[in-house]
């Protein structure tokens, strides 16, 4: 029930490099423009991969144990983390704020 498989694919609109997923397939979508310029959108997303991985997935798993409209909102969900004493206002998917693998955004430091 989670990412089993992955497509590199590229836009066709102004869209920066993003990553989805259709199914059980992880798409990896590069921007037109940087496809034009023969460079990739991914240069430092290494580190930050098996949590993308794991987002997608816990996407994939929401979709099929619920639905759809319930597995997309989870991008629109917004919390407030402190970090060394300063408050940001993120998403729960914001991959520079969560505290482990799993790309999931907990409100504690």
């Amino acid at each position: 029930m989670c990412i089993n498989d992955f497509a590199i694919a590229c836009a066709i609109d102004c869209s920066s490099p993003y990553f989805t997923y259709e199914g059980e397939t992880m798409l990896i979508v590069n921007s037109e423009e940087h496809e034009k310029q023969r460079i990739s959108g991914f240069l430092k997303i290494e580190p930050h991969i098996e949590a993308l991985i794991s987002h997608e997935s816990i996407h994939v798993t929401i979709k099929k144990l619920v639905d759809e409209e319930v597995s997309d909102s989870l991008d629109d969900v917004e919390l407030i983390v402190r970090r060394r004493g300063t408050a940001f206002q993120v998403t729960l998917n914001n991959m520079a704020f969560a505290s482990d693998m799993s790309g999931i955004v907990l409100p504690y430091e």
